[in-house]
């Protein structure tokens, strides 16, 4: 279940996001390092990780983020004893070449296509699921749990490799969200055929994230 799970908190992040409850500040978060060649092996792992926190390549040992990632990147540093080798940064004022507009460096530094069609495909998975969910067929809890497991594992497909750019980064509107919106309606009617007992612990956790932003606040 862990191995089929994007990270917890990253997945209530995307969903803040889609919500509008996690505005972008127009803060990018760099973080280079200059590892030697006898410790390759840290310096691989180091890099594969800032890409899949989300970073993307200025130029070789610079990375960059859209998105507050200091403590996962410092956790990771320091596993991979590369922490002395590493700096952080911020700016509001970044460039490349002649490109400085935000959304506009965006599309040159991430795959958002690739990242839009992966989306796509988890909305594909999903609306026929979701639409066994809340059909008037009775499903097993065997059913449900193989339900629950196709939708983990395709998100975690789609997540992975994405780096949550904040809203006023991607086209309008984000395949992201509105998959993300068919999932959070799959998780609701999955917890309310099982009654929330037909579930491991991290199928509730996801009901969980996405009830908490996705209904309204209680006045």
């Amino acid at each position: 279940m862990r191995a089929l799970a994007p990270n917890a908190d990253f997945l209530r992040h995307a969903f803040q996001q889609d919500a509008g409850l996690a505005p972008w500040d127009g803060v990018w978060h760099l973080a280079a390092f200059a590892v030697p060649e006898s410790a390759r092996g840290s310096r691989d792992a180091l890099r594969e990780t800032l890409v899949r926190l989300g970073g993307a390549p200025l130029q070789g040992g610079l990375y960059v983020c859209a998105n507050t990632w200091e403590p996962y990147v410092e956790e990771a540093a320091h596993r991979l004893g590369a922490h002395d080798a590493l700096t952080l940064l911020t700016t509001t004022d970044l460039r490349k070449g002649d490109t400085r507009e935000p959304a506009e460096l965006a599309r040159s530094l991430w795959p958002l296509q690739e990242i839009a069609d992966r989306y796509h495909r988890l909305s594909r998975i999903t609306r026929p699921r979701l639409a066994q969910l809340t059909g008037p067929v009775e499903l097993s809890p065997a059913a449900l749990l193989t339900i629950a497991v196709e939708l983990a594992a395709v998100l975690t497909r789609a997540m992975d490799p994405d780096p949550l750019l904040p809203p006023q980064l991607v086209p309008h509107p984000w395949p992201g969200a509105q998959a993300r919106k068919l999932l959070a309606r799959s998780w609701a009617a999955l917890s309310e055929r099982g009654h929330g007992k037909a579930h491991p612990a991290l199928f509730r956790l996801y009901a969980d994230i996405t009830r908490e932003t996705t209904e309204p606040a209680a006045h």
